[in-house]
């Protein structure tokens, strides 16, 4: 089983979600926020930024994706550095959405055995592809299951998961006449290790974990110019 500390930004920070373009969808305090850097936030304060709940920050700080700790009171703040970065990658990652091709809506699959890290991709994929129709699994067995069902146009895995993992899916796929148009490839696994362990298709891209979100993103817009 891949480590359960899934996809943050690469100095351990990032939650889901998209921070809208313009003033829809957030308040004032947000705006301000957005402007300008704090030494720390609460998990409040940084909920109402990002648009998310607060349990949902919460939860990330306790996964290890942000940096916190607790004031001699019990109260919960959140490092501003480490919030910061992740305004930052996802306004960087932000702006207008783009429009998949042709009205169509792109079909993904994300295969992956850390719910946080399905809940997680899921976002970043609706970040570029707001009417994706997504489907999620949690290990190989179901991703097989899932492809026999319908072929995606954008598949995303996990490599280390129980049962089946990613390498024996992705060998699977390789084999299939229809194949997604795009395979992204994820794990903590240093690259030599992939190899011993028979390696990726050259058509697969791999991003290491933690993920870059403007990276992850990028393929999934290069995706969407090539087409």
């Amino acid at each position: 089983m891949d480590r359960s500390v899934e996809l943050g930004i690469m100095d351990g920070s990032f939650r889901c979600g998209r921070i809208q373009s313009g003033s829809a969808g957030r308040s004032a305090a947000a705006d301000q926020h957005m402007g300008a850097s704090k030494s720390s936030y609460s998990p409040r304060q940084l909920a109402q930024v990002l648009g998310v709940s607060v349990q949902s920050v919460q939860r990330w700080v306790d996964a290890g994706r942000l940096k916190a700790w607790k004031t001699p009171s019990g109260h919960r703040k959140i490092d501003g550095a480490s919030a910061q970065a992740l305004i930052d990658a996802m306004r960087a990652g932000g702006g207008e959405p783009a429009a998949a091709s042709g009205g169509s809506s792109p079909r993904v699959l994300i295969v992956d055995d850390d719910p946080a890290a399905l809940e997680l991709i899921e976002m970043l994929v609706e970040e570029a592809f707001p009417h994706a129709a997504v489907t999620k699994a949690r290990n190989g067995f179901e991703g097989l299951q899932a492809l026999g069902r319908v072929t995606p146009d954008i598949l995303v895995t996990d490599i280390v998961m129980p049962h089946i993992d990613g390498l024996e899916m992705l060998r699977y796929v390789a084999t299939q006449a229809d194949r997604p148009g795009l395979v992204i490839a994820t794990s903590f696994l240093q690259p030599d290790e992939l190899e011993r362990r028979g390696g990726l298709d050259p058509d697969v891209a791999f991003l290491p974990k933690p993920l870059d979100p403007a990276a992850f993103l990028a393929l999934l817009r290069e995706r969407q110019t090539a087409r």
